[in-house]
């Protein structure tokens, strides 16, 4: 009997497609003749009158249509098609809006772009999870030691991926202007289906079947990339952009080139822009900011609105929306779910979306279904028949259960309830699923519906007017063949202002910059302050022009930073065709011009006069063009990085490496002639090399420098003992004897190799340099996606990962979520309490205002009931919780709030949890060790670890994620880690195993499956049944979630009471209250929670003539709850909750933490290595940089000699390996940023305190430094000849490593005192240059002004550094000078060189040594020995080097200070 049922709907079905196929082509040979007749027709008064008319007569028949549709209520209707409810008056006008809209663009030759789809044999495959192991930082040497293996190479099978099959067999159709449903629980395949029929097919290892649009095969289709775009559920946007930026921006790029006429582009985009906001309720929003987990702004209902608006702008011909109604509630998501059937009715686009948790109002909007379990299709065809085709398998309904919770439930074997007389003849596994579906004869009539359809297309061809209209779209700038709506120059443009917006909208990083180049600048000038033009200002000199060129490049390192961030939205926005990657890097580059001009001349202002430079006009403007140049170049060379890299700790690894060789080979430190052939190609393509030459040849040439005071021999108590200056020279490359003035020229040449004939080519090639960055920038940008194309991919532990889509494996599970469910209540024991606030509001400044977010609310939540907190998106549900659970840090809250009658202790929010909206997790770890962590910190510490660990494992069981406990959850952001409703389960599950005494909920069941919410509701109702009392916001309940409800707190906009108090049997406490206030009564089949929102004007358009605040303070009910709450605060009630619980457990003191210091510190210590173990790029890239780079220093300065000109290297390859050390910060610093986030959101619920993360943050990292600072000393240390004793050996290596870990504990001292990492970058250059400049190395001692000399110089701790390792180094050479290395003079005739310079050898350090008799010519050796040196120019001594390392641990143990104290005064969020 059954069988025939089914058999008629098929018959039925058929008839009614077939009359519907004839009624269209009827309807298209009609449309066909018209348009013959209109081309013979040249009556054109004619044609305007019968157009007029007929557009009368079209408004005249919708009105009749309008009150039918009143009159009716759908009581007519295809058996396919699901009740629908009637349109109301803003529907309709909406629908009149776009029919006008359409047939106005008809008129002007517009094309339809009526596009289906057609999918048949459907298979992707994916990579399977025992090939997806988490990396650490052992990987790098199995890879290393697999590569090594000789065996490795005689195995056929190395190289094999185990595969499975995301999707399996699929076939289906929709045809345009229609909508299909996919439903199916997470990890069925839906998204994947949608990414596929979105041609996002990059993700997958192959995707067999063909997929068709129109009668465009997917291999043609990629042309076409804007004309079907794929919508996720996350919502990815500039944060601090506001609504309006945003969708203009949008509306910039996909505005068409043929429109209306008159209507020019501006119009266009306002009318567009008010349309979609209104239809949205964005309107009031516009100026606000769009916000994200970090970033106040909009609600999370309203941001998803905005996505949803953002996709709308981009006029797709066929959308797959993905889970696109998670965050709304349900009167705003009914109502977008209206608008998508408007739009696919009147604008032909064709509507493929997958909901979570749909109701029946929301399923009957659509035409078809499609319904995946594991990867294979278990149900495809009419709305209307699928229910019964699964009631006719055997399976049960529950009343009120919505048709899709009922369908998706039938995946789920916890769920499904089979009739009586069908027990073992169902379906079981997905496989048997899919049998009976193709065995069906429902599936013949769909396929043989297919193939009509697809014959139709070929006879129609709509391709010819999609192509059409397509061409007609693109502005008339842009190539024809490009798949982009707007040219590559309106693209850069919108790119540009956007950017500007960005850029300019963050004054405070932009003040911070500003102010960090003010004060440099005057640092440098007072270190440089007026140079004179002696041979004592020629070094000093270039220091200055040094200084100021390692300024400029180090102030776009910050870029590197910036572009990691939107790498998803350019992601999605290259897939909604809005721009080319490229075009969005060009917009960077052109919005570096200006402010990089204007930081440039600041810069330059300042330096140039105060270093005392050559006053010409022409020399001051080549100054600044060269350093604009540069820092051009170093910001596309710095993007750079960032693009041709997968993560930011390997970009600036990169950097740091890189860095260290534009220093090397700058050709400052280290002049050309000292440059060993393996290394010196880089000073040829070093960009900072070609500006320190064109900066020296503009500032040296034509100039005389004199040596009055320095020419050598001299005698400073006598001055006629070398009165005959002919035997004199300048101690200076490029003097000539017998002259006290050195040509600037002459100096450049002899000193550092540089041709004064060159300054414009060595100019000119820095642009080069920046034109060459900007081409491979956009190579990158253009070919590399880093993103995994917004696809997720599980990695697990070794030999831990699952077998997926496995019917055994499948078997397996279920049994384990069924045996969990069956033994639930056995597990649970709960703590609760009486919970109560009264009078809350909340008030936060805007603009100079204060604006009031909640207003007078209040309530209580007693242990054993469950209460539901509901309201229309922005009313202020998780404004409430987060005052509340005392989460909020900003604005005023005034009321009170009390606990078992008193006021709230320092352990309230330890011993409650909150489920935030936003999923924050750690994503180094496994599923199990977060859960695993929470509960070690935050149940109470005389619970057995056992215990802790077998109750995460029951929450495992319990939220369904068992096979993924040693999954790592990664981040969306690299697309490794588990997906999007998975982490939302994760969230709920670290608050569950904290077993907190109250709990709150804030949309627990967003983003989930109607099976997973229903699972979680449950565990919810079990838990206040065990005594936790629980407050939930939940925005589109089903009508069986609904009933586990025992209390409802409705809210209004701007955070008023609409109602509190009980809900009833069947609602019908709730109900009768609001039918009391004339609002039409609920059937019993209605969603109560649906119709309450009805009912307020809830929604987007929903609109209500009752003041319903008003009405609730006016009625008997809330008399009620004021007398309740006076009665909650006497003992006599109080009794009733909390005696038992006080007896058990005495009044002990309030803690504000589960666990003591030491517990904490060790806990956070042992997650945080388990973090630094598997970040490869982090620690091994560290690693590598520190070897790399000692190797490239060590050979740099490669066995170095005993002559003078060596000593300076050895001074130069101690600088730079200080240098080395100060980089580290770079790389500290965005871990510490990124942990202090997660420490924020921690510490909030009372994880463990601010002490115990920043000492564990602190010693995390010292086993890291050490190592790297050893792998850099192994590489450097012998390579450059320095002194090997035993004792010199350890002291260098012990005072490196103890600077390292100084650094690094610094930049995390920096880290915790900046509000955001670009604040911390802005300041860095002071405290780089302080550290670089003032450590005596570049600007002795002597030569530093009083001001720097006496109290700056002596605080720097990098001076105590090089002064113990340079004394170390120099003190056991003998200096022997090379015969470049002399300064040559001849002696007076009947002088030798000894007689003759011995008064000048009494005063002077060194020797002379006669390098020709028989001309008397003279050689001077300006040291004798090492410690000439830093005795005599320094004014360092040996003696002091481990008075220098105590003074170092001294700075250290002053940084561990910083870092409490910071963390301490950051460590609550602005919220």
């Amino acid at each position: 009997m059954e069988e025939d049922k089914t058999f008629q709907s098929i018959k039925i079905s058929e008839n009614n497609n077939n009359n519907n196929s004839n009624n269209n082509v009827n309807n298209n040979n009609n449309n066909n003749n018209n348009n013959n007749n209109n081309d013979y027709d040249y009556d054109y008064d004619s044609i305007n009158n019968i157009e007029e008319k007929f557009e009368n007569v079209s408004k005249e028949l919708e009105g009749q249509s309008m009150k039918f549709r009143e009159i009716d209520g759908g009581n007519i209707r295809d058996i396919e098609m699901g009740e629908r409810k009637p349109e109301n008056e803003e529907d309709f006008k909406l629908r009149q809006y776009f029919e006008d809209s359409q047939r106005q663009k008809m008129q002007i030759n517009h094309k339809p772009k009526k596009m289906g789809v057609s999918i048949k044999n459907l298979t992707v495959v994916g990579q399977g999870a025992d090939n997806s192991v988490i990396i650490d930082n052992s990987t790098p040497f199995k890879a290393l030691g697999k590569l090594l293996n000789p065996f490795t190479y005689f195995n056929k099978d190395r190289n094999k991926i185990n595969t499975f099959n995301i999707l399996n067999d699929i076939n289906a159709f929709i045809e345009d202007g229609k909508m299909l449903l996919v439903l199916g629980r997470p990890g069925a395949g839906c998204s994947t289906l949608l990414r596929v029929i979105a041609n996002q097919r990059e993700s997958y290892i192959s995707v067999d079947g063909d997929v068709t649009y129109g009668n465009i095969p997917a291999s043609d289709w990629s042309r076409y990339r804007g004309e079907t775009i794929y919508t996720g559920e996350e919502d990815i946007h500039h944060p601090t952009l506001t609504v309006r930026e945003t969708l203009d921006f949008t509306l910039k790029l996909k505005t068409p080139g043929s429109r209306l006429p008159e209507e020019s582009k501006r119009n266009f985009r306002t009318k567009i822009y008010e349309l979609l906001v209104s239809m949205y309720g964005l309107v009031n929003q516009g100026d606000t900011m769009v916000g994200n987990e970090f970033v106040r702004g909009l609600s999370g209902g309203e941001r998803k609105r905005m996505t949803i608006t953002e996709a709308m702008v981009s006029g797709s011909s066929i959308t797959c929306w993905d889970c696109s109604t998670r965050g709304l509630d349900a009167a705003s998501a009914y109502d977008y779910a209206k608008s998508l059937r408007i739009m696919s009715d009147t604008l032909d686009k064709t509507t493929i979306a997958s909901f979570y948790q749909a109701s029946d109002s929301i399923y009957n909007l659509f035409d078809k279904v499609l319904v995946l379990d594991k990867g294979r299709c278990i149900y495809f065809g009419p709305v209307g028949l699928a229910k019964q085709y699964f009631l006719d398998l055997g399976f049960d309904c529950e009343p009120r259960k919505s048709t899709p919770d009922f369908i998706t439930g039938i995946t789920n074997p916890q769920e499904r309830i089979v009739k009586a007389g069908f027990e073992g003849r169902v379906p079981e596994t997905s496989a048997d699923l899919e049998d009976a579906w193709k065995k069906s004869q429902l599936y013949q009539s769909m396929k043989h519906s297919q193939l009509e359809y697809e014959k139709a297309v070929e006879q129609q061809q709509p391709s010819v007017d999609f192509k059409e209209q397509v061409l007609n779209e693109k502005s008339r700038t842009t190539s024809k063949s490009s798949e982009y709506s707007s040219s590559f120059y309106a693209q850069a443009i919108a790119l540009t202002q956007r950017q500007l917006s960005l850029t300019w909208g963050d004054k405070f990083t932009l003040t911070s910059r500003f102010l960090t180049i003010v004060v440099l600048s005057f640092i440098f000038g007072g270190i440089y302050f007026q140079q004179p033009l002696t041979t004592d200002g020629l070094f000093t000199r270039g220091g200055a022009i040094f200084s100021s060129i390692i300024f400029m490049c180090i102030l776009t390192q910050g870029e590197l930073h910036h572009s990691f961030v939107g790498r998803r939205i350019l992601q999605k926005h290259k897939s909604y065709a809005l721009y080319r990657p490229s075009a969005y890097f060009v917009s960077q580059v052109l919005i570096d011009l200006p402010f990089i001009f204007v930081q440039t001349f600041l810069h330059s202002i300042i330096v140039y006069f105060m270093y005392g430079l050559d006053y010409r006009a022409d020399k001051f403007f080549i100054f600044c063009f060269t350093l604009i140049g540069v820092s051009l170049s170093s910001a596309s060379l710095f993007r750079g990085f960032a693009n041709f890299t997968p993560s930011l700790f390997t970009a600036q690894n990169l950097m740091n490496f890189v860095f260290i060789f534009e220093v090397n080979y700058f050709g400052y430190s280290q002049t050309p002639d000292k440059m060993h052939s393996w290394f010196k190609w880089t000073y040829y393509i070093n960009p900072l090399a070609y500006a320190f030459k064109g900066l020296m040849i503009n500032e040296f040439k034509g100039l005389d420098f004199s040596c009055l005071q320095s020419a050598i021999p001299f005698d400073q108590y006598n001055n006629t003992t070398y009165s005959d200056i002919t035997h004199r020279i300048c101690p200076i490359p490029g003097s000539i004897e017998g002259s006290l003035f050195v040509k600037g020229e002459d100096y450049l040449w002899n000193a550092l190799q540089i041709n004064s004939d060159h300054r414009a080519l060595n100019v000119v090639v820095i642009f080069l340099f920046w034109l060459f960055y900007i081409a491979l920038n956009i190579f990158a940008v253009e070919y590399f996606d880093w993103t995994s194309g917004g696809y997720t991919h599980k990695v697990y532990k070794q030999g831990k990962a699952p077998k997926l889509n496995d019917v055994e494996e499948e078997r397996n599970q279920n049994q384990i979520v069924k045996k969990a469910t069956d033994n639930m209540k056995d597990t649970l024991k709960m703590r609760g309490g009486l919970f109560s606030w009264k009078s809350i509001s909340y008030t936060v400044p805007v603009a100079g205002t204060n604006k009031l977010l909640l207003d007078d609310v209040m309530g209580w939540i007693k242990p054993g009931q469950m209460t539901a907190l509901m309201g229309s998106s922005g009313a202020g549900k998780t404004t409430l919780l987060d005052v509340l659970a005392k989460r909020k840090t900003m604005g005023t809250v005034t009321g009170e709030s009390l606990l078992n009658g008193k006021p709230l202790e320092i352990d309230f929010e330890r011993i409650t949890g909150y489920v935030e909206q936003m999923d924050v997790h750690n994503p180094g770890l496994t599923v199990r060790e977060a859960l695993r962590f929470s509960a070690k910190l935050r149940q109470e510490p005389w619970i057995p670890l056992e215990e802790k660990y077998q109750y995460v494992e029951h929450v495992l069981e319990m939220m369904e994620m068992k096979h993924l406990g040693d999954a790592l959850i990664g981040t969306l952001e690299t697309g490794v880690g588990i997906s999007v409703e998975e982490r939302k389960r994760l969230t709920i599950g670290l608050e569950l195993v904290a077993k907190p005494h109250i709990l709150y909920l804030d949309e627990p069941t967003s983003g989930l499956d109607s099976q997973s919410s229903y699972n979680i509701i449950r565990f919810i109702r079990k838990l206040a049944d065990a005594g936790m009392p629980l407050v939930c916001t939940i925005h589109q309940p089903s009508s069986v979630l609904f009933e586990h409800f025992d209390r409802i707190l409705l809210l209004a906009r701007g955070g008023k009471t609409v109602y509190f108090g009980d809900i009833g049997e069947k609602s019908k406490t709730l109900t009768s209250y609001f039918e009391r206030h004339g609002v039409r009564p609920c059937t019993e089949d209605e969603n109560p929670a649906e119709y309450i929102l009805e009912a307020t004007g809830a929604g987007i358009s929903g609109k209500s003539s009752v003041d319903w605040p008003s009405a609730w303070k006016q009625s008997p009910e809330y008399q009620c709850v004021i007398d309740e709450l006076d009665r909650l605060r006497t003992k006599e009630e109080l009794e009733k909750y909390i005696l038992t619980s006080e007896m058990e457990h005495g009044n002990e003191a309030p803690r504000e933490f589960a666990n003591g210091f030491l517990t904490q510190f060790i806990e956070v210590y042992k997650r945080l290595n388990i973090i630094y173990y598997r970040d490869v790029f982090y620690t091994m890239g560290s690693f590598a940089q520190s070897a790399v780079s000692g190797l490239v220093i060590g050979f740099t300065f490669y066995d170095l000699q005993n002559s003078s000109s060596d000593q300076q290297q050895r001074i130069f390859m101690s600088w730079e390996a200080m240098i080395l050390g100060v980089l580290l910060i770079y790389l500290v610093l965005p871990m510490f940023f990124i942990q202090k986030e997660y420490f924020k959101r921690d510490t909030a619920s009372k994880y463990y305190s601010w002490h115990a993360f920043s000492l564990a943050m602190i010693a995390v990292e010292i086993p890291y430094v050490v190592l790297s600072s050893t792998l850099f000393f192994i590489t450097t240390y012998w390579t450059s000849g320095i002194d090997s004793t035993a004792s010199a050996n350890f002291y260098y290596w012990l005072m490196h490593t103890m600077f390292s870990v100084y650094i690094v504990s610094f930049a995390q001292a920096l880290g915790a005192a900046c509000v955001n990492i670009a604040i911390s970058i802005a300041a860095l250059p002071i405290i780089l240059f302080y550290l670089f400049l003032l450590c005596g190395v570049q600007v002795p001692p002597p030569t530093m002004s009083s001001f720097y000399q006496d109290w700056l110089y002596h605080l720097n701790p990098a001076k105590y550094f090089l002064e113990g390792l340079i004394t170390t180094v120099l003190k056991p050479i003998q200096v022997l000078c090379s015969e470049v290395d002399f300064i040559r003079f001849t002696a007076p005739t009947g002088l030798d060189c000894q007689t003759y310079s011995a008064p000048f050898l009494e005063q002077a350090t060194g020797y002379v040594k006669t390098l020709n008799s028989s001309t008397n010519e003279c050689g001077y050796c300006i040291y004798s020995t090492g410690e000439d040196y830093f005795e005599t120019s320094l004014g360092w001594s040996y003696s002091h080097r481990w008075r220098n390392f105590g003074i170092i641990v001294a700075y250290w143990g002053s940084s561990i200070l910083a870092v409490l104290f910071f963390v301490y005064l950051t460590q609550k969020p602005r919220r």
